[in-house]
């Protein structure tokens, strides 16, 4: 049976009271979200993933729906003082995708209404391409995100509490790694906190570990990061294949290798010849796919509900008879589309005469930036998209496709 919006709202409400919640709550059925609280101390809780989640699970499994994306959202009855929040603060490691994904659902729930938007969008600081850290509230029964309202209200400012957050971090009792295999050079984190992946911040204790080279992680979940090192080839094979693995837990971080290079860590691979090049690449490829597909699917639900029909495209992936591994979409004529960031572009001309096929002209992303920079705008998303708007010229085609030859 389907449930309705101010039902699921009602459920909502009824877990958060059942947990502790002492707070007012208001339904905001404009942006389906509940309002818990009044004046400094007040949280908003977005309902739509929960929705959409709650609606495709069965019976049985709706309850733990509810507790999965409600139980860090009780908070006490009184705000914490100043104190409380320095002690209690902590750094949270996050792929951008994902910032990026909750931005592009909020404009879907509230609008165009960007200061709207900033309300509930996280302040966080960029690590790299790949990630960001935002802050957290440590209460002794759940974890409450940092958002700018919260900031205010305690009147706390962001990058100074973000280097008292690092610190509480540092201060937690401290564990030594694990080494699965006596033999091999290759480290586990010991912790399985939730905090593991954010453990990444705190560089002095992957430093000191007995690697050959510099220190590469994965952080395939939050509770979990594998630690080699770039001039180890069994170590490498090591932590890939435990990658792997973790990435089959629920709730995946991000399958990205990260190497320091001296100031930060920064995603990176071995040269191709490199036995755990392969693996490694692959999982890239997976983290890849799996924010472009999260991506894709609030992109759609934002046109849909703006009245654009403009075609999402998909990420392809490919492996060549020489073994190479590359990603490739298709710029189809006459299709309106949002590309992903790929190795290679398709540019398809299909025959509308008659029923043989059109035809393809194949390049890099790379030269389709030099030679049509203006059919193609880049959305500003993470991954980076770009919105394409007609089609090159046949010259244009052939010249691209001359420029931009694959590898075979």
């Amino acid at each position: 049976m389907t449930t309705s919006r101010a039902e699921f709202a009602r459920l909502a409400s009824e877990y958060l009271r059942a947990q502790g919640e002492g707070r007012p709550i208001h339904f905001d059925e404009a942006r389906f979200q509940l309002v818990v609280g009044e004046g400094d101390w007040t949280s908003f809780v977005s309902l739509g993933h929960a929705f959409n989640e709650y609606e495709a699970n069965a019976l049985p499994d709706k309850a733990r729906v509810l507790a999965r994306r409600f139980w860090s959202s009780v908070r006490r009855a009184s705000p914490p003082t100043e104190v409380d929040v320095i002690r209690a603060i902590l750094p949270r490691v996050r792929d951008r995708a994902w910032f990026s994904a909750v931005r592009r659902q909020a404009e879907l729930e509230l609008g165009a209404d960007e200061g709207a938007i900033d309300e509930v969008m996280l302040p966080h600081r960029v690590l790299n391409d790949e990630l960001a850290a935002h802050l957290a509230f440590d209460l002794p029964t759940s974890v409450m995100e940092i958002g700018p309202d919260r900031l205010e209200a305690f009147g706390l400012n962001f990058d100074e509490l973000f280097e008292r957050a690092v610190q509480n971090l540092r201060e937690r009792p401290r564990l030594d790694f694990e080494q699965p295999d006596s033999s091999v050079a290759a480290f586990v984190s010991p912790y399985r906190d939730g905090f593991d992946a954010t453990r990444m911040l705190l560089i002095e204790r992957f430093l000191e570990l007995p690697l050959k080279g510099r220190p590469v992680v994965l952080a395939p979940t939050h509770d979990i990061v594998v630690v080699a090192g770039d001039e180890d080839e069994s170590a490498l094979e090591a932590i890939a294949t435990w990658g792997e693995q973790a990435l089959l837990e629920p709730k995946p971080h991000s399958a990205h290798a990260f190497r320091w290079d001296g100031a930060s860590w920064q995603p990176w691979l071995p040269v191709r010849m490199h036995r755990a090049w392969q693996k490694l690449k692959v999982l890239q490829l997976q983290s890849f796919a799996s924010a472009y597909a999260r991506q894709k699917e609030v992109l759609e639900s934002l046109l849909q509900a703006n009245g654009h029909s403009i075609f999402v495209a998909s990420l392809r992936a490919f492996r060549t008879p020489g073994g190479d591994i590359f990603t490739s979409t298709a710029w189809t004529q006459g299709v309106e589309a949002l590309l992903p960031q790929t190795d290679r572009i398709d540019f398809v001309q299909p025959n509308t005469r008659s029923a043989t096929p059109g035809k393809t002209w194949s390049t890099t992303f790379e030269v389709a930036r030099k030679v049509v920079p203006h059919l193609m705008e880049a959305t500003g998303d993470t991954p980076e998209r770009w919105r394409v708007i007609g089609f090159p010229l046949d010259t244009e085609l052939e010249e691209m496709a001359a420029l931009g030859k694959l590898a075979d």
